[in-house]
């Protein structure tokens, strides 16, 4: 047997994945590959063959089974691809968003993409508004408002008796004081949210559903000049610790915003304008 290089490898893997995969489970003879695969005999023969010579598979009690290199290349070859297909389902959020956008391949592989109906523009909003509807705990970025759905997803977010943590720009919390100064300053000073601001370096919005009755989701808003341009959920252990890791980087620049600097129409106090820039 010969061990092959990365280029065989990658050629073998390309023509043989699903022969490769089949002997990753113990030693499997050709008569019962031939059967289970429906392959002709002849193909089996020199796809085992091609195997053996890269090293990825070899022969052992009458049978031939994955070696721990065919085990462990399988495994990244399949993560990369499955990187591939989530950027690949992305492709419509990254036209909406800056060329040096950090919207992860971790975060997108696997992930469920949704898009606006031209006929129901802000129905894709719901796809938020059901993940983290009754949610054990509620964390979120917000670059941009979701205006016209500020009360929904308080409503939403709060269901379960979450506390929802925002870190919000400048502009956004201008845009809340603004529009409800009153009841903002009188949910801070209850405890109902939490509030952060500090300029964000994310283009898009970001949060994070953690629920005690099912898997923890993280999800992606993308916004345009008209409104959100999609909407990307993704309950992977993965994807939720990256969002986690953007949550909390965010989380660590940002100011606590009180009652007094809603009621007073200013910001958290160490949030100037200079800032906002």
């Amino acid at each position: 047997m010969t061990t092959g290089d990365a280029a065989e490898i990658a050629s073998v893997l390309a023509k043989r994945r699903d022969i490769l995969a089949a002997l990753c489970d113990g030693p499997v003879r050709k008569r019962t590959l031939v059967e289970e695969l429906e392959v002709p005999r002849t193909t089996l023969d020199r796809a085992v063959r091609e195997l053996l010579d890269a090293g990825l598979v070899r022969r052992v009690d009458g049978g031939v089974r994955a070696t721990t290199v065919g085990e462990r290349v399988l495994a990244e070859r399949d993560r990369y691809r499955t990187r591939l297909d989530g950027l690949k389902r992305g492709e419509l959020l990254f036209e909406a968003l800056p060329d040096d956008t950090e919207l992860d391949a971790r975060f997108l592989a696997g992930a469920s993409v949704s898009r606006p109906d031209p006929s129901l523009p802000d129905g894709v909003v719901e796809r938020l508004f059901e993940s983290v509807r009754a949610a054990d705990e509620v964390y979120g970025v917000a670059p941009a408002a979701l205006s016209g759905h500020l009360d929904t997803f308080d409503a939403e977010a709060t269901a379960g008796g979450a506390v929802p943590q925002m870190v919000v720009t400048p502009a956004v919390l201008d845009h809340l004081v603004e529009r409800r100064p009153e009841r903002f300053a009188r949910e801070l000073r209850a405890g109902g949210l939490e509030f952060f601001c500090a300029p964000i370096e994310i283009a898009f919005g970001l949060w994070i559903a953690a629920h005690d009755d099912r898997d923890d989701e993280a999800g992606v808003v993308v916004y345009t000049d008209t409104g959100v341009g999609g909407v990307a959920v993704n309950d992977d252990p993965t994807a939720v610790a990256w969002a986690r890791e953007r949550f909390d980087r965010a989380r660590a620049d940002a100011e606590r915003v009180t009652p007094e600097a809603v009621l007073d129409g200013r910001r958290t106090p160490d949030i100037d304008a200079e800032d906002a820039k």
